[in-house]
């Protein structure tokens, strides 16, 4: 779905995550602490400052990964394997799934899932692929 601006909504909740972890670093450094004891509050103050980072650089990852997902060059990719597969696969549309990130958090990406033809079984998912994350 397109929003204003030719953004998808997907890319504006993308933004708008990390704007918000932005403003939370920009308020930390806005009002700095008064740090007294090394072994405990500069500890959790690293700590914290890594968590935000590390949360950051992992959306920044995700917002990236989305980006070369719905790229033009990695459909092209995608509309080359599919026909290609083993299985005869079926267009079954976009799906969110989780990606886990080096840093431990997991971002939300978009992809086309593809899935075998014909008939589920009772309470199965279908046996599918996401091409473009095989790619």
């Amino acid at each position: 779905m397109a929003g204003e601006a030719g953004l998808t909504y997907e890319d504006t909740d993308d933004a708008r995550h990390i704007q918000e972890v932005l403003a939370e670093l920009g308020q930390i450094q806005q009002t700095p602490r008064l740090v007294t004891s090394p072994e405990e509050e500069m500890e959790a103050l690293e700590h914290e400052m890594r968590q935000r980072t590390d949360h950051l650089g992992s959306l920044l990852v995700g917002y990236h990964l989305q980006h070369a997902l719905d790229s033009a060059v990695l459909q092209a990719e995608q509309a080359r394997l599919v026909p290609q597969w083993p299985q005869s696969l079926t267009n079954d549309g976009r799906v969110q799934v989780r990606v886990h990130t080096v840093q431990g958090y997991t971002v939300p990406v978009w992809v086309t899932y593809s899935r075998r033809q014909g008939p589920r079984r009772a309470g199965k998912r279908y046996a599918g692929v996401y091409a473009s994350l095989v790619l």
